[in-house]
């Protein structure tokens, strides 16, 4: 459950292909043996270049071009600021605990730190926490205030408005530090970053209950994509999506499902707006399931017959051989 929500809560953090970005994904763990104290993960542009938790203990670069750049003595200073930033959190949420006297329970604090950018020019900050999966405070770095989404960070709002030493180095955080390292780092991966992958797609037909399509877009970069259902050549809802999901050579994939009746005589396709692709790609539909049409029945059916007529030969030509011996 608590996955689930950490990537409900990321999947909705946007990188529009005109802005540029640096976003920390943060993570806390208090009581649960299984996940480390904390984690940080780096996103640049969208595509992941570092990681760190508290088991680790130091930052390691996920980029080569990154690990080049760099060496280890670099990523140990770097570590310095992810601590200091969990290190506030941390002494803040531990206080909270103990006057909610919530000590022994598991809780989770999820937070999404960063900048973004429009033609290298800072367009903005972006400063928010999730407490056991459910938005619950945001920060506005102009006016050093906090701003409440869930009844439970009240408590937080009332204590960090007047916490200007801390307000400040966050503010200082966004407006400055991050994009500097922004400034920074993407000189390095511009290349990479800016490359643009066309996506693989395939339509697959699924029957469970009812007959589903299923528009599979993988192995694309950069992240924005679009993926539409058309009936037609008429829009239509999908029924659910996968939202965007990472692959392990840092492309993207995406699945997007319709529910549909396969006999109705219409003509589905799947539609992909992405920026490799000028003008978007059109993929049809083509596999046709004829009613009443059951060919792995039949198949089967004549094995079967098949089966038995060389069974009953063999019997009555075993038959008759003995007969002549006799």
């Amino acid at each position: 459950m608590f996955l689930f929500a950490l990537l409900s809560f990321y999947r909705f953090q946007r990188v529009e292909s005109e802005s540029h970005s640096l976003l920390f994904y943060y993570t806390l763990n208090h009581g649960s043996a299984d996940l480390p104290e904390y984690s940080v993960m780096g996103r640049l542009d969208g595509c992941e270049i570092h990681y760190y938790d508290s088991n680790m203990k130091i930052t390691v670069p996920r980029q080569q071009w990154l690990a080049d750049a760099f060496d280890k003595r670099y990523w140990e200073e770097y570590t310095i600021t992810e601590a200091g930033f969990h290190g506030l959190i941390k002494g803040q949420f531990d206080r909270w605990l103990q006057q909610s006297n919530e000590t022994s329970s598991i809780h989770y604090v999820q937070g999404v730190f960063g900048c973004e950018l429009n033609d290298n020019n800072p367009s903005g900050g972006v400063l928010k926490f999730a407490f056991d999966g459910r938005y619950a405070l945001s920060f506005d770095k102009d006016k050093l205030v906090w701003t409440i989404h869930e009844p439970i960070a009240q408590p937080f709002k009332v204590k960090w408005d007047d916490e200007r030493k801390m307000n400040l180095y966050f503010k200082s955080l966004l407006e400055k530090d991050c994009v500097d390292l922004w400034r920074t780092f993407y000189p390095l991966g511009k290349a990479i970053l800016t490359r643009k992958v066309s996506p693989e797609v395939s339509i697959i037909a699924r029957n469970s209950d009812h007959w589903f399509l299923h528009c599979i877009a993988t192995g694309f970069y950069p992240q924005p994509i679009n993926v539409t259902w058309l009936k037609n050549g008429e829009h239509v809802p999908e029924t659910k999506s996968t939202g965007l999901l990472p692959n392990e050579d840092g492309t993207y994939q995406l699945r997007t499902t319709l529910q549909f009746n396969p006999y109705d005589g219409k003509q589905y396709a799947c539609h992909i707006e992405h920026s490799s692709l000028p003008g978007g790609k059109t993929v049809l539909w083509e596999e046709k399931i004829e009613k009443g049409n059951h060919v792995g029945l039949i198949v089967a059916v004549v094995l079967v017959l098949l089966a038995i007529i060389i069974a009953l030969t063999y019997m009555w030509w075993r038959r008759r051989r003995d007969y002549n011996i006799v």
